[in-house]
């Protein structure tokens, strides 16, 4: 009896130990495997679409698509698979390449360029202007008009002309003729002068008016050799520039030179000077002789009778640029809104729907679809698997669609702001060099 309930008492306690020992709870490091495993499979895929458009490009991406090679290779999958599974797989295969419009988003040009520089402009070709003014000191200049000396009434003029110059000008005043006199006896030492009186360099008001109180009309008219040394002061000019010289006269070249050739030289050399004569109460003779240097140098010629006649041509020459700021300003603000508008189908072509990303995204999506529905055809997954896997397909459908347009809202924004900021600079600084050269 007592060894009955011994053997009993013993086989209980056994099939309690083997009890136990079953319903012993997984080790930490069986829990920490499976831990493991489940982020493997959380890691297997991107799920931020930045990395999303990092995956490709997978083996049938692009022009690499053929349909039954990537059959074939899916019929060799397992059965059973899982959505996630399913859809790693898809990604690999099928995963197109969107680097190439990312890089080009990435670096997309925001910026305008317009025609010179618009912290720095100085003409509205973008070079420096040089305004070289050659008076005529011969002693004919003493001839009054009106009243008054053609030498008075030509430094009132050219002092008005100058200081209507731009700040971004640069202004320099040569005479000629202005030693000796006009008598035989000094016709040696009057047809070798000349001299710059106001250095090439901005205006300055108090120095110019000096300048010229420094000479009267003496002597002889080596028109001829003003020039030729205006083209040396010139060719000493660093860097580019537009250089216009105006020779202010009452007559014909007295010493001998030949100034239509120098005309010609200073418009045909590097310096390419504009020559333009005012011929200031000259005859008929000085006049076809002073039109002839003014055609070789490229410029024109004009004829004053008297101070408002002079006046009226310094004024007509400021309207020329004016014009010329009116066109820089036209023009450039229709090059901002061709280049922004050439700049958004650029912009376009990369994101908008039907085109660049959404085209690739949606190409994926299909032969990801495709191959999912063979997949379930072929009994690699069950139905409810299929729909996991279709909803990741989805998802990164999504993800990508949202980028591309956050990414052209974002450059479109950039691309109207810095429209607008350029356009303003432009129209400003048109709009001050107009008023500077305005003669109203």
């Amino acid at each position: 009896m007592n060894a009955f309930y011994a053997k009993v008492v013993s086989g209980l306690v056994v099939f309690s130990v083997a009890i136990a020992g079953c319903s012993t709870p997984v080790s930490k490091t069986e829990e920490g495997v499976a831990e493991e495993q489940s982020k493997e499979i959380k890691k297997a895929y991107a799920t931020e679409v930045e990395e999303m458009l990092k995956e490709g490009p997978g083996k049938y991406a692009g022009s690499a698509y053929h349909k039954e090679n990537a059959n074939k290779e899916l019929d060799t999958l397992p059965k059973n698979l899982t959505g996630e599974q399913a859809y790693q797989k898809l990604v690999e295969l099928f995963a197109e390449d969107y680097q190439s419009y990312v890089k080009k988003l990435d670096e997309f040009d925001t910026t305008y360029t317009v025609s010179g520089d618009p912290g720095d402009l100085k003409t509205p070709t973008g070079k420096l202007l040089n305004v070289m003014i050659l008076v005529d000191s011969s002693g004919s200049m003493a001839g009054k008009v009106d009243g008054f000396s053609k030498m008075t009434l030509a430094k009132k003029a050219v002092s008005r002309f100058a200081s209507s110059l731009s700040t971004h000008a640069n202004v320099s005043l040569r005479v000629y003729g202005h030693k000796g006199s006009n008598a035989d006896k000094d016709k040696d030492i009057s047809c070798k002068s000349t001299e710059v009186v106001y250095p090439l360099g901005k205006y300055d008001q108090q120095k110019f008016n000096k300048a010229l109180d420094a000479f009267k009309p003496t002597g002889w008219t080596p028109i001829a050799l003003a020039m030729k040394e205006a083209a040396n002061d010139l060719s000493k000019i660093t860097g580019p520039s537009e250089n216009l010289v105006y020779v202010v006269s009452d007559g014909i070249e007295t010493c001998g030179g030949n100034p239509v050739q120098v005309a010609q030289e200073l418009s045909k050399s590097n310096v390419k000077a504009v020559v333009n004569i005012i011929g200031f109460d000259v005859d008929n003779a000085g006049q076809k002789a002073l039109q002839e240097v003014a055609k070789a140098g490229g410029g024109e010629y004009a004829t004053v009778r008297n101070d408002e006649g002079l006046r009226r041509y310094f004024d007509t020459q400021k309207m020329k640029i004016w014009d010329q700021w009116l066109m820089w300003k036209v023009n450039n603000v229709g090059e901002i809104l061709k280049q922004f508008t050439d700049k958004k189908h650029l912009l376009q072509n990369l994101t908008y729907t039907g085109l660049g990303i959404d085209e690739v995204s949606n190409t994926e999506s299909q032969h990801m679809r495709d191959a999912l529905n063979y997949l379930e055809d072929s009994g690699k997954l069950s139905s409810e698997e299929a729909d996991k896997a279709d909803e990741l397909i989805t998802n990164r459908a999504d993800k990508i669609d949202e980028y591309r347009k956050s990414r052209y809202d974002s450059i479109i924004k950039l691309l109207e702001e810095n429209k607008e900021k350029i356009r303003e600079i432009v129209e400003k600084k048109g709009k001050d060099k107009m008023d500077e050269y305005d003669t109203n």
